[in-house]
C-alpha cells in the first residue's frame, strides 16, 4: 500500500512538472521525461530496500547469564622525558633616600631589576612509570640592568657561579617521597615563603616583603662576622658561599615526604665547607634542618627548625684560631585566605650557642586585598638583636656595639595584574631604625650607613612570568 502511494505521488509530481512547461519543445520534453523515469526507478529501488530492512526482526538481547564484556585496557602511563623552562623578568625605577657614615643625605635614582629577583630556570623529569621518576632543576638569577647572570655570585676563585639560585638532581616516588642532592634552600625557607604572601605571582622569595628584607640578612643568614674581633669568616671554596641568600646551602641533601592528610615534611642536611688545606675552615656551614607543613584549601601552617655549625678564624696573626659554635633557628608561620582578603605572618627566633654570640627575634605580618585585576598589599615587620656587638654579614646591618639594634619596616604596595603573566606595581617602604641600627632599604641596603636614620624607598615597575 505504502509503495503504491509513493509511486502515485512521484508520478503526479512528474506530470505536474510536464504540464507546467507548455512552451518546451517536444524533443526537450521527451529527454526530460526519460531522465525523470530513470530517477523514479532508482527511488523505487531504494524504497524497497529500506522496507525490507525494516521488516527484519531486531537481534535478541544477550542472555542475563552471559559473561560481562571485558573492561577497557588501562591507559599506559606516559613515560619518557619532559621539561619546563620558566622565568621571571622584573624591572623597576627606584628612588631611595639614605645617609652615609658622615650623616650626609643620599638620594639615588636607579633603573634596576625591580622589587624581586629576575630569574631563569629549567626543571625536568624522566618518568619511568606512574610511581617513579628522576628529577632535576637549575635556576640562575638575572640582573636585567647589566645583563649579568648568576646574581653576581662568585666563589673563592672569583669565577662566576651561574646557577646561584639552585641546582639539584634526585629521585622521586609517589608513595615514598623524593630525595635530592646539590645546592638548595633548606627546610625553614619554605615556612617563611609560605607565610609571606607579598606578590601573588612570585616564583620564589620576594624582596618587597618587609619581613624577608629584615630577616634574610641577619637572623637567617649563614655569613656572619665574628662577634669578638669583627674579622670576616674565611669560608672560601664552597661554590655560592657569597650569595648572601639565607637558608641556601651547597653540598646538601634533602628528603621530602609525600602528603598525608594535607601534611608533608622535609629534612635537609648540608655537609658544609670541606677543607682543602690546613688553614681552611672545615665543616663551616654543616647543618641539618626539618619542617612540617600543613596545607588545606586556603589555610597554610608551618614550623621549621635548623641547627647550623659556624666555624670562624678569629686569628689576628698567621696561625689559624678557629672558633666553632652552633646557630639555632626556629620559624613558625601561617597564611589564610578569606574571600578576597589574605593574611600571613611568621615569627623567627635565632640563637647562638656560645656567650660571645648573639640572638635575634623577628616577626612580621602581611595582608592583601584582591579586587578583580587590582591588588593592594601591606606589611609590617620588626627585628631586634641581642649580643655584644650584634654583627652580621652586611655592614649596613651591624649594630654600633653600644646598644640593642631594633628596626621596624612598613610597606604598602599596589599591583595591577594586566594578564595572568604580566603585572605592573608601585611600592613604598620605610624602615624605622633606632639609634643603634642602620638597616638599609630592600634592594639598596648600602644606601644607609648612618645609625638612627630611617631610609625610604619608592619603586614602580613591571614583571613578566612564564
Amino acid at each position: 500500500m505504502q509503495t503504491t502511494l509513493r509511486k502515485t505521488t512521484l508520478a503526479a509530481a512528474i506530470t505536474g512538472v510536464l504540464l507546467s512547461a507548455p512552451f518546451v519543445s517536444a524533443n526537450a520534453r521527451a529527454d526530460e521525461l526519460s531522465d525523470m523515469k530513470a530517477m523514479l526507478a532508482q527511488l523505487q529501488d531504494r524504497v524497497a530496500q529500506m522496507e525490507a530492512k525494516a521488516a527484519q526482526p531486531a537481534p535478541a538481547a544477550p542472555a542475563a547469564t552471559m559473561a560481562a564484556a571485558p573492561a577497557a585496557a588501562p591507559v599506559k602511563p606516559v613515560t619518557g622525558f619532559n621539561w619546563k623552562l620558566y622565568g621571571r623578568g622584573d624591572i623597576g625605577y627606584t628612588v631611595s633616600r639614605g645617609k652615609d657614615a658622615s650623616g650626609r643625605q643620599l638620594t639615588n635614582h636607579r633603573l634596576n631589576q625591580g622589587e624581586m629577583a629576575s630569574r631563569l630556570g629549567l626543571t625536568g623529569a624522566w618518568v619511568f612509570s606512574d610511581e617513579y621518576k628522576a628529577i632535576f632543576g637549575v635556576e640562575t638569577g638575572l640582573n636585567l640592568f647589566n645583563g649579568n647572570a648568576g646574581g653576581g655570585t662568585q666563589n673563592n676563585t672569583t669565577s662566576s657561579v651561574l646557577f646561584n639560585r639552585g641546582s639539584t638532581v634526585g629521585f622521586a616516588s609517589t608513595t615514598w617521597g623524593s630525595i635530592e642532592g646539590g645546592t638548595m634552600y633548606m627546610a625553614p625557607f619554605w615556612v617563611s615563603l609560605g607565610a609571606d604572601l607579598a606578590s601573588a605571582h612570585n616564583y620564589g622569595a620576594n624582596d618587597f616583603s618587609a619581613l624577608f628584607s629584615l630577616t634574610r640578612p641577619e637572623s637567617l643568614g649563614r655569613y656572619l662576622k665574628d662577634p669578638v674581633t669583627g674579622n670576616a669568616s674565611k669560608t672560601t671554596s664552597l661554590a655560592g658561599n657569597n650569595s648572601g641568600t639565607a637558608l641556601f646551602y651547597g653540598n646538601a641533601l634533602r628528603y621530602r615526604s609525600p602528603t598525608w592528610n594535607n601534611i608533608s615534611a622535609e629534612v635537609s642536611y648540608s655537609a658544609g665547607q670541606q677543607a682543602s688545606s690546613a688553614t681552611d675552615l672545615e665543616n663551616d656551614g654543616r647543618s641539618w634542618a626539618a619542617n612540617v607543613l600543613y596545607k588545606k584549601g586556603d589555610l597554610f601552617l608551618g614550623y621549621a627548625h635548623m641547627d647550623y655549625q659556624q666555624s670562624n678564624d678569629i686569628s689576628t696573626g698567621g696561625t689559624p684560631n678557629f672558633l666553632k659554635r652552633n646557630q639555632v633557628t626556629d620559624i613558625v608561620g601561617a597564611r589564610y585566605k578569606w574571600h578576597d582578603f589574605t593574611l600571613g605572618g611568621s615569627y623567627t627566633s635565632y640563637r647562638v650557642s656560645n656567650a660571645g654570640g648573639y640572638a635575634a627575634d623577628a616577626f612580621g605580618v602581611s595582608g592583601a586585598y584582591d579586587l578583580g585585576k587590582h591588588r593592594i598589599e601591606g606589611s609590617l615587620a620588626h627585628i631586634s638583636y641581642d649580643g655584644a656587638n650584634a654583627k652580621g654579614a652586611f655592614g649596613t646591618n651591624t649594630g654600633d656595639g653600644v646598644g640593642k639594634p631594633t628596626s621596624t619596616a612598613y610597606s604598602l604596595g599596589y599591583l595591577y595584574n594586566f594578564q595572568p603573566t604580566l603585572s605592573f606595581y608601585a611600592y613604598a617602604t620605610r624602615i624605622a631604625n633606632n639609634s643603634h641600627a642602620k638597616l638599609g632599604v630592600l634592594q639598596f641596603r648600602g644606601d644607609n650607613n648612618y645609625f638612627g636614620y630611617s631610609p625610604v624607598e619608592l619603586t614602580a615597575g613591571m614583571f613578566l612570568v612564564f
